[in-house]
Formats: structure tokens, C-alpha cells, sequence
């Protein structure tokens, strides 16, 4: 594949790519068990919930997604409606790395609307849905950082009630990519940014620790 000449050739096959990247959350639910080396990105002690695995062929490489949806065993919430959860995802598209420019293209083009949802501020989601009326409400300020290999934002918030006498919570998103594998992830957990940002720090580690080749080369998991 080339996607070096200017012309509709081009065009026509960056629309191919750019919709098999839209519908990568659709692809992901193909298969219902990650593969271990993408549950290792997870930090230790999580409850999982719901998991997801898909990769498939097209002309011009592989695509592969997963998601993973867990718990933390113990956590409390002032509201039992809503609480603390944690998110992960994996998307990846090996056609864009035949060429330095096109991996270029793959970032202006999917970067932004990727990992865009993964920069916004947490206060926004606090202030919308957690109510003061079940605990009494503190929030603190959004903070964004780059780590050595992925970027994260994230909140410190209290919420006291009887059930969390402290009141000790945080929210936390972080991305990251290798080539054009984006891994991104958010949580929200009991605790502070500290403890929450050592968390990023370990599932950022196990992503650069990733064998994105021997994911790659899987199976196809469906059509």
C-alpha cells in the first residue's frame, strides 16, 4: 500500500482507514476475552466487569480493539447510583506505519478526536452529575500532565457522607501511543491525585512493555 501519491487514490483509502478507526468499538466486541497481555494493563486488584476483544484483516493491515470495564473491591460512594469505576481502552491500525509520513497523517487525523475526550476537564463531570445533596461536595482544580511516555489530566475532589467520612476521591484520565496503537484510559477511584497518578504511572510502564507485534499477529476474530 502506498499512500504517498496526492490523488483520489489517496482519498479513498484514508477514508477506508479513517472508518475502520470509527468503528473500532464495534470491532472490539467481536471477541469476549482480552488477551492476557492487554489485561496486564490493568493495575493489580481490579474487579473486571465487562471485556471486550476484536482484530481483522482489511487490504491494507490489521486493526485491533479492546476495552475493559472494572471495579475497585471496597470503594464507597455517597450516591449508590454512581461511584468509583475504571476504563481502559486499546485501538490500533498498523496500515499507518508503512511510512514516517503516513504515521504523520495518522496523528493529525485521529490523535485530536481520539484522546480530545481524555484532555476535557473532570470538574465539568462533577459538577453535572455528582450531587451535593447526597454528601458534602469540595472540588478542587483540574490539573494536566505529561509523564515521560503518556498524558494525563485529573481532579481531587471530596464527597463526605457516612459512608466516606473522608471524603477522599479522584478522577484521572490518561493516553498514550505507540506508533498507531492509542491506549487511553480513565478512572475514578477513593483516594487522592497521588495515589492516582502512580496508578497512571504503572499502566503506562505495562503499555510500553506491550508486544504490539504478537497482538497484531492474532487471529482474526470475526469477518
Amino acid at each position: 500500500m502506498s499512500m504517498q501519491k496526492v490523488g483520489p487514490g489517496r482519498s479513498v483509502r484514508s477514508w477506508l482507514l479513517l472508518a475502520a478507526m470509527t468503528c473500532l468499538p464495534q470491532v472490539a466486541a467481536a471477541g469476549s476475552e482480552v488477551p492476557a497481555s492487554v489485561a496486564a494493563l490493568l493495575p493489580a486488584g481490579l474487579q473486571v466487569e465487562s471485556q471486550s476483544w476484536g482484530v481483522f484483516d482489511n487490504e491494507f493491515g490489521k486493526v485491533i480493539g479492546a476495552q475493559v470495564g472494572a471495579l475497585f473491591p471496597g470503594s464507597v460512594s455517597c450516591d449508590f447510583t454512581m461511584g468509583p469505576d475504571f476504563n481502559l481502552e486499546l485501538q490500533g491500525d498498523n496500515a499507518w506505519e508503512q511510512s514516517p509520513e503516513q504515521l504523520q497523517m495518522w496523528e493529525q487525523m485521529f490523535l485530536p478526536e481520539v484522546t480530545g475526550p481524555y484532555a476535557s476537564p473532570h470538574s465539568d463531570f462533577v459538577r453535572q452529575f455528582v450531587q451535593d445533596t447526597y454528601g458534602e461536595l469540595a472540588i478542587g482544580e483540574d490539573r494536566a500532565e505529561q509523564l515521560p511516555n503518556g498524558h494525563i489530566t485529573y481532579l481531587d475532589f471530596t464527597w463526605k457522607c457516612a459512608k466516606n467520612p473522608g471524603g477522599e476521591n479522584v478522577k484521572l484520565s490518561g493516553y498514550a501511543h505507540r506508533g498507531a496503537t492509542i491506549l487511553t484510559f480513565s478512572f475514578w477511584a477513593n483516594g487522592t491525585s497521588k495515589e492516582a497518578i502512580a496508578m497512571a504511572r504503572e499502566i503506562f510502564a505495562q503499555f510500553e512493555k506491550l508486544d504490539l507485534a504478537a497482538l497484531y499477529a492474532l487471529p482474526p476474530t470475526g469477518d
